[in-house]
Formats: C-alpha cells, sequence, structure tokens
C-alpha cells in the first residue's frame, strides 16, 4: 500500500477506506509510509501488523532504483511497527553508497529488536523496469543472498516466472523468500498462476500491491490469495472460487 509516491493510482485515492476493507479480510500485514500510517492506522490497528516502507523515490525523477532512505528503525518503533522495508537495488553505480546505508539500518534493526524485510532486486539493463524485471536468475540469486548476507530477516523479490527457476532463488538463500507482485497482471487468473508456482518454488509467503488493490475485487482477491498460502488452496480451487464470485 506504499504506491503513493510512485505515480497516479486512482485505486489509492482514498487509502482509508480500501485499507478498512482490506483489513476484515485478515492480511499478515500492511506496507506503508510513515504519514498514511498515521492517517489509517485506528482502520487496522489490532487487525494486521503495520511494516513501515523507509526508502523512498518518486515518480517525478527518472532514477527510481537510487532510494533515499527517509524513516528510520526508531520511528517504526514509535509507529508501532513489527517490521521495517527497504528498497535495495545491487550492481548499479551507487552500490556501494545503497549497502552502506543498507548496513546501517541492519545494525539499528538489530539495537531494537525489529525484524528487516528487504526489498532486494539487482539493477538489471537498460530494459529493466525497477521492481517488475525482466531480470536473469543468476542475478536475483545472487541479490537474494547478499540481502540475506547483509542482515535481511525475510527477503522480497520478484518471481522468476516459473518453480523450477525460483527453487534456485529460495534453495540458495538461508532466510525466506517472499514475491513481490510486479504488474498487475492480464488477468486475474495470472496473479493465482503466479503465487501458485511461487510456492511451489519455496516461496514462504507473498507480499502484492497492484495485483490486489488494482483488481476489479481486492477483498476477494485478498480472500483468495490468503487461503492459497496458509491452507494450501490449490490453484484449480482457487481459481473456482474466482469465478464463483
Amino acid at each position: 500500500m506504499d504506491h503513493g509516491v510512485e505515480g497516479y493510482f486512482p485505486e489509492l485515492s482514498n487509502p482509508l477506506s480500501l485499507i478498512a476493507s482490506l483489513a476484515d479480510v485478515g492480511p499478515n500485514g500492511f506496507i506503508l509510509r510513515r504519514g498514511i500510517v498515521r492517517q489509517t492506522c485506528s482502520s487496522f490497528a489490532g487487525k494486521a501488523s503495520l511494516v513501515l516502507r523507509v526508502t523512498t523515490a518518486t515518480c517525478l525523477r527518472d532514477k527510481f532504483a537510487e532510494q533515499a532512505y527517509t524513516a528510520s528503525v526508531e520511528e517504526a518503533v514509535r509507529l508501532g511497527a513489527d517490521g521495517v522495508v527497504p528498497n535495495l537495488f545491487v550492481g548499479s553505480d551507487r552500490e556501494l553508497e545503497d549497502l552502506h546505508s543498507f548496513g546501517i539500518l541492519a545494525d539499528a534493526c538489530d539495537r531494537w529488536g525489529m525484524p528487516l524485510i528487504g526489498e532486494v532486486f539487482p539493477i538489471g539493463d537498460e530494459n529493466t523496469k525497477p521492481f517488475d524485471g525482466p531480470y536473469k536468475v543468476e542475478e536475483v540469486r545472487e541479490a537474494v543472498r547478499i540481502g540475506a548476507e547483509e542482515g535481511c530477516d525475510v527477503i522480497k523479490t520478484c518471481y522468476t516466472g516459473d518453480p523450477e527457476s525460483f527453487r534456485r532463488i529460495t534453495s540458495h538463500s538461508p532466510v525466506p523468500v517472499i514475491i513481490s507482485g510486479g504488474p498487475k497482471g492480464k488477468t486475474p487468473e495470472d496473479t493465482l498462476r503466479m503465487v501458485d508456482g511461487a510456492l511451489q518454488g519455496g516461496a514462504r509467503g507473498i507480499c502484492l500491491g497492484r495485483r490486489v488493490w488494482g483488481s476489479k475485487n481486492p477483498a476477494l482477491t485478498l480472500k483468495i490469495l490468503k487461503k492459497m498460502v496458509h491452507e494450501k488452496l490449490s490453484l484449480k480451487e482457487a481459481v473456482k472460487e474466482l469465478k464463483r464470485a
């Protein structure tokens, strides 16, 4: 739910009502930026965890992979967060600076006992969109391992397209790996297939934004995805539930 700085999304125009409706479905948590936390916390307190986004890059600049650290672990503690999440792009011209900042954050997480969920991606090439790829499997595998080596408790990264290739990612990581959603996808079934493949490939969970709040029925989408992760709902049954609605 932290995409408001990345461009205009009409679905996010009223975050209070949207977050309240999704909180009633029972997600594990929301990723939010501190300004929105203060406006919406009453709508999900006691229902879902807060993970504070601590890095930012805006849609008004053309180098979105260059993230600034705009919030601290101390702020996460004050807000009652259960974790923090930064972006880390490895392999860029700013790698040394970014790794240094990431290491400082990891140390602060250790001091405060704050779980660190690293959103880690390789930089890719000139045809690669930040967060969305396409990325080479070998590059994603190394990026994930770098995140684990530098202190992540959980790593969020992109799905590589099939269970076999994603297993090469998860089997090389000593910490749990969850997937990001990437673009909305052409159909709701595409999202269900992606999640099913990632879980088969060893993903321990999912962290989806656009594919949930950007869907025609966000609450239903979240409900089905929750069953796939927590209740091992099969892809076949998930598609049936989607079509019955």
